[in-house]
């Protein structure tokens, strides 16, 4: 019996995950065929990718009215392959505001549903637990915390552990302090949409100036993710296109410092151990939302929620200006002993979330959830089973 496998991953981080679940999927699974939204790296694992992931990248309200067309467009791509193939399973990954939609329309065909990547409904938005418990058969939660919230609720749920853990390897060593202060090597991480660029640049172009002018033999590089061109990045925010690339991991182990959009790329450079200070800024639309609707008062990087206090300094909005980056970025540089107390306190993230492995955990709980659906196919719960 063939196995078609239905899988969304609309971010850079979630494509990266969802290639090693793929292929440990595989190894559980021979002949096992994939198709769905993906990006380079699932490409690689053989996927049928029918929307490419970037389609879907959206940030804020303002980035959603510019894409909105792109966006619907893709959806309705996506559920007219779904009718027309009819998958044995699905997988989501994270991208809650899409996928619970999908979700909706494979739950009323009959396909079974496991969402990888919980929606943050901890931070904002709890509600989204019911659209959960009614659309997805089995969450399978990258945060020990989460998994009582779901518990709670009475939906199935499996903590896997986070897929960083087993792809991201801490760093050996650090440079000695007085070459720092002289020739320090900085990373900066703009994000991973061009609309986070576009917010951002602006920024880092004045923290370059001024690095530039403090540390004249300071080394800047700026990693980007894979659905983004580095001519673009490098026009953006003002350096040559040799100091921009997609070695992100890489360009963390050798920075001594970096300066990082929220996101994955937090919780990437926290387990590498690499000091940095976090910054974000959105639309004045977007952040009006988020403050006056949503009114979230807690940490916003991954690093101080999982460890329960502001060990990276966190910059949002007006905030995130090239002089507060700055003076975080000079007061790392010139003090090594709080430099070195706040790697090892980001190197501490890595055991609260669980060993490594967690992409064959995730794999066998697809794998599990398929042979449920097969066995009930089977007695005739869903009709005559898929072929």
């Amino acid at each position: 019996m063939s196995t078609n496998i239905f899988l969304v991953a609309g971010e850079a981080s979630a494509d990266l995950a969802a290639a090693s679940l793929v292929r440990e999927v595989k190894k559980l699974v021979p002949g096992a065929t994939f198709y769905g939204v993906g990006g380079k790296r699932l490409i690689e694992q053989g996927m049928e990718v029918v929307v490419p992931a970037e389609s879907l990248n959206v940030v804020g309200l303002s980035d959603w009215w510019d894409r909105a067309k792109d966006v619907l467009l893709s959806y309705r791509k996506i559920l007219k392959v779904i009718e027309q193939r009819k998958p044995d399973i699905a997988v989501l990954i994270d991208l809650p505001d899409f996928n619970l939609r999908v979700a909706k329309k494979l739950k009323k065909l009959g396909v079974p549903v496991v969402y990888y990547v919980s929606p943050q409904l901890w931070a904002w938005r709890k509600n989204r637990i019911k659209l959960i418990k009614e659309r997805v058969d089995e969450m399978l939660v990258v945060f020990p915390f989460e998994k009582e919230i779901y518990e709670k609720a009475g939906i199935s749920v499996s903590f896997v552990g986070h897929p960083l853990v087993e792809l991201v390897q801490p760093r050996r060593r650090y440079r000695d302090q007085a070459v720092i202060e002289k020739e320090p090597r900085i990373a900066l991480l703009p994000g991973s949409r061009k609309s986070e660029i576009r917010h951002h640049a602006p920024i880092l172009r004045g923290l370059i100036d001024l690095i530039k002018k403090e540390y004249p033999k300071a080394q800047i590089r700026v990693p980007i993710a894979n659905t983004l061109s580095t001519s673009w990045v490098s026009e953006k925010i003002g350096l040559k296109p040799a100091e921009v690339s997609e070695d992100s991991w890489e360009t963390l182990q050798w920075a001594d410092v970096a300066v990082v959009a929220s996101g994955t790329a937090t919780l990437e450079t926290a387990l590498i151990g690499t000091p940095f200070c976090l910054f974000y800024k959105v639309s004045p639309s977007s952040s009006w939302l988020f403050r006056n609707l949503i009114k979230y008062q807690g940490f916003i990087g991954m690093p101080n929620i999982l460890l329960g206090r502001e060990v990276v300094k966190e910059c949002f909005q007006e905030n995130a200006s090239p002089q507060k980056l700055f003076s975080e970025i000079k007061f790392m540089i010139n003090s090594g002993l709080s430099r070195l107390n706040m790697a090892s306190s980001l190197l501490s993230c890595r055991q609260l979330l669980g060993e490594k492995g967690d992409q064959t955990r995730a794999a066998s709980r697809v794998v599990e959830n398929l042979k449920k659906s097969r066995a009930i196919s089977n007695q005739g719960s869903y009709g005559s089973p898929r072929s």
